[in-house]
């Protein structure tokens, strides 16, 4: 039945050849006794159509012919040729497409399947696979038609023209749109049915002179008209926003020369010189491909040309080789390149795949290029999307190639449903889902871990802004508790803390202190290691300014820091209850800020590595007093700022209200309502007032 199926196919080849061919077939007949109708269409598109080399044509017939498992088993068992067995393992590794997906990424997805394919010749027999899919379509309401058409118009059919085989290329373009646009279609086709019979006519006329002046050459030379293709016309009128009857070139000729190799260009632009000599050229409108053939090996010279009434005609030269070649595509050359042995060049697969990756290179690729082409692999994410990637790339540069934040948070990854490592290196095709945590950050080790250069440097640019935050922090830590020992804060004391501690610089210092990896009890055990002249703070003052602190550090947690010292931010004046966090000035140590606050959008944007998470210990609220104060004492005029700062810089405490008026004497008397932390600040406070210089009473 294969053989017969076979058969013109079969007499074209030469007696080693054929002996290959009927190997792999007696190999197919072992597995299956029966032939389908489907496999015998689908061998002849191959035999006929693509008109494929013998190894091409070999695994072309097991693949018609064997399901998928058995197909996998005779790789396997090495029944089958080398050759034959690395083209069919190619098919199967193609994955299943999102058809979605395909129409805003069909150029990754031409690329993955050159990849993944290995031997383009996988892709010659996927294409004539899905030529015999798309003429057994049902309609648009059919979702396996609907996938197959999706996928020979984004994928299929741009891969067929890459290849040259435009017959087939124009078959499957013409069936696509007839399946999606069967009204615009339909239209196209009845008014080039009407003008068919006068288009007959003007083409009969047009050729007649010519036919005449090819016989006194003594060229052998056949001439057809060349119907304009309905898919063509249709992007034409896209393109240019016509009609059909606003397209000037519907009418074509294609002339067909006898010639022998030797003689081919030399003929090819005789033709040229006889046409033009007849009707005059648009020089505009001249295509050489003889001279410069394009990569997917196609050589024609094409020109337009005012015939009869004034109408532009289009002229295709060529000879019978360029035409079977124009018609079959490179897989063609095989019968010129060495005669009749049938062997195929292996230089034409490599043209083939520079073809289908770089279409727009009419002499192929660099060496640079295909090193390039090799190293691209291409991902799935788990919605069908498709990210180009390097070979040698792990789970850890693909979570940053979708964002830097998720880059940050991956812990992981399931891979094709599998879960691994952020160091798993992944292969082509494969489908990834990154796995998070809002508890990882990225460490240094992952820099080795990284195998793309861009997400090595995303990696040392955020390790670097966290270790700056982390310094920030810690640095106003360290001056914090320099200041509470009574020391001055300048750099021989934090070099001799460093030192004691075990670091070589004070960032290091810092840096450490900011992560909460230093007990903070050392730095005053390092400040009291040698004896520093201080000039000494007052003990009483002292004495105050420690229950200042500890008034308020008992009320906040700030990114799980020990005991450190903060003011609240004017801007906004939290209070207990607020969505609050810490920020780190320059100057002014911690400052903490509501995240309503005017200023907060501002600061979390430009400062972000400055922002240190800060809540309330508890619902301090609850606790919450209002307090009437009233002032009395000697009037000065700056006695408002002093008296509102020690309210809101150093008890952070709401100010209710406020009244401050002048009395006989050079007195005054002012009346304060807030809200206060229970009786202990209220005493606190009042003991603080009576410490400000020109306050005589507190009631």
């Amino acid at each position: 039945m294969i053989e017969e199926i076979l058969g013109n196919y079969l007499q074209s080849l030469t007696l080693s050849d054929k002996e290959a061919l009927l190997r792999t077939v007696e190999v197919i007949k072992n597995e299956t006794s029966e032939i389908s109708p489907y496999a015998a269409e689908f061998l002849k598109i191959g035999a006929e159509e693509i008109n494929a080399d013998v190894v091409t044509m070999s695994a072309l017939t097991a693949y018609a012919c064997l399901e998928r498992e058995k197909l996998s088993s005779l790789i396997s068992s090495g029944k089958l040729d080398g050759e034959v067995s690395g083209i069919l393992s190619g098919i199967l590794k193609i994955p299943e497409f999102n058809e979605e997906k395909l129409k805003t990424q069909n150029e990754n997805h031409i690329k993955l399947l050159v990849t993944l394919s290995g031997d383009v010749r996988a892709i010659i027999i996927l294409l004539a696979e899905h030529l015999l899919k798309i003429r057994h379509l049902k309609d648009i309401s059919d979702p396996e038609s609907y996938k197959d058409a999706t996928e020979v118009q984004y994928l299929y059919s741009p891969v067929a023209h890459r290849i040259g085989l435009y017959k087939i290329k124009t078959e499957m373009e013409e069936t696509c749109l007839k399946f999606f646009e069967y009204d615009t279609f339909r239209s196209i086709a009845d008014k080039l049915q009407i003008k068919k019979e006068e288009r007959d006519e003007y083409i009969k006329a047009f050729i007649e002179p010519l036919k005449k002046k090819f016989e006194k050459s003594g060229l052998k030379v056949s001439i057809k008209g060349r119907p304009k293709s309905i898919s063509s016309i249709r992007q034409k009128m896209k393109k240019q926003n016509i009609d059909v009857d606003g397209i000037y070139d519907l009418f074509a000729i294609r002339v067909i020369i006898d010639s022998a190799p030797e003689n081919e260009k030399t003929d090819c632009w005789k033709v040229y010189s006889l046409i033009t000599e007849e009707y005059k050229p648009n020089p505009y409108r001249l295509r050489d491909w003889i001279s410069v053939p394009k990569s997917s090996g196609y050589e024609s010279l094409h020109t337009t040309v005012i015939g009869p009434e004034g109408r532009w005609v289009e002229v295709q030269i060529r000879t019978v080789r360029m035409d079977e070649v124009a018609e079959k595509g490179l897989a063609a050359h095989w019968k010129y390149k060495n005669g009749t042995d049938g062997k195929a060049d292996g230089n034409i697969f490599t043209r083939i795949r520079e073809a289908i990756e770089n279409p727009d290179s009419a002499k192929g690729v660099s060496s640079e290029k295909k090193a390039l082409y090799s190293d691209e692999i291409y991902i799935f994410t788990p919605d069908g999307d498709l990210k180009k990637m390097r070979k040698g790339d792990t789970v850890l540069d693909f979570a940053f190639a979708i964002h830097s934040e998720v880059g940050s948070k991956c812990n992981g990854a399931h891979v094709n449903g599998k879960f691994v490592s952020l160091k798993q290196k992944l292969q082509n095709g494969d489908t990834v889902k990154i796995l998070t945590s809002n508890n990882q950050k990225p460490a240094a080790e992952w820099i080795n871990i990284a195998n793309n250069i861009k997400t090595k440097n995303r990696i040392r640019r955020i390790i670097e802004a966290d270790n700056h935050r982390l310094a920030e922090i810690g640095k106003e830590i360290v001056r914090q508790k320099i200041e509470q020992a009574d020391y001055d804060f300048n750099e021989v004391n934090v070099v001799k803390i460093a030192k004691f501690l075990g670091f070589e610089k004070p960032v290091d210092l810092y840096q450490k202190v900011g992560e909460g990896g230093i007990d903070l009890h050392k730095i005053r055990a390092a400040l009291a290691s040698e004896a520093q002249t201080q000039t000494a703070v007052p003990a009483d003052e002292k004495k105050h300014r420690e229950a200042e602190t500890d008034s308020t550090t008992d009320y906040l947690i700030i990114d799980n820091l020990d005991t450190v010292g903060y003011t609240f931010a004017k801007c906004c004046k939290p209070l207990p209850g607020d969505k609050i966090f810490a920020f780190v000035t320059a100057t002014n140590g911690m400052k903490i800020h509501r995240y309503d606050c005017p200023n907060a959008k501002n600061i979390l944007t430009k400062f972000p590595y400055r922002v240190v998470n800060a809540i309330w210990k508890k619902d301090v609220s609850k606790e919450l007093i209002t307090a009437v104060i009233k002032l009395q004492g000697v009037y000065d005029s700056g006695m408002s700022t002093v008296l509102t700062n020690v309210l809101t810089n150093e008890f952070h405490v709401h100010i209710r209200s406020f009244s401050l008026s002048e009395e006989p004497g050079g007195k005054f008397s002012a009346v304060f309502s807030v809200n206060l932390l229970g009786e202990s600040q209220l005493e606190n406070l009042k003991e603080r007032f009576k410490r400000v210089k020109n306050v005589e009473k507190v009631f």
